[in-house]
């Protein structure tokens, strides 16, 4: 199952024109915080839950994304979660030249948040915010309905920025999952 397909086709967050109906949910795609300080702040227990963490090949539009000729790379994915219940899907991908030297630490986060490293380090940097939906005919759309549990009834979005830590980069992808979005 993992790691799940995402989207290739990408827009600017702030100008999509279908998450532009979902006011409040747009503030949380367009949101340039952490992300875990806003699901914390939402009063229940957070955790993350890791589901898979593993090496990957990037596919040309990875490199391309990424900036960065490396081949190979450690992804993680993980749900945030409020109580037991999945708020965020987040894959992220981490060239092996941006986990050396001092950034090794993000290869060994366990069910430490990324966003609490990231945001919390001098030296890191976030791109432009881009979002897309997710289709139901996606691996993602198959993942939320039948794992989670969560069934798609409204648009489910889903956006990525690429880091930069210590001018490495790495690719945040965040999915915002149907609990979510009916909670808001």
């Amino acid at each position: 199952m993992f790691p799940l397909a995402l989207p290739v086709n990408w827009s600017l967050a702030h100008t999509h024109h279908v998450l532009a109906q979902f006011p409040k949910l747009k503030d949380w795609v367009c949101c340039e915080s952490s992300l875990t300080v806003r699901v914390k702040e939402l009063g229940v227990s957070f955790s993350v839950e890791v589901l898979n963490q593993s090496e990957t090949v990037l596919t040309l539009e990875q490199q391309q994304t990424l900036k960065t000729t490396d081949r190979d790379a450690l992804i993680r994915e993980v749900v945030l979660k409020q109580g037991n219940t999945p708020l965020i899907y987040a894959q992220t991908l981490m060239p092996h030249s941006t986990i050396l030297g001092s950034e090794e630490r993000l290869a060994h986060l366990g069910n430490q948040s990324l966003g609490q490293v990231l945001f919390q380090t001098k030296g890191a940097s976030r791109g432009d915010i881009e979002c897309t939906e997710v289709t139901h005919d996606s691996d993602l759309a198959t993942f939320i309905e039948n794992h989670l549990k969560q069934p798609m009834h409204a648009p489910v979005f889903i956006r990525r920025s690429l880091f930069s830590l210590n001018n490495k980069p790495l690719l945040v992808n965040e999915c915002f999952l149907p609990a979510l979005t009916e909670a808001l």
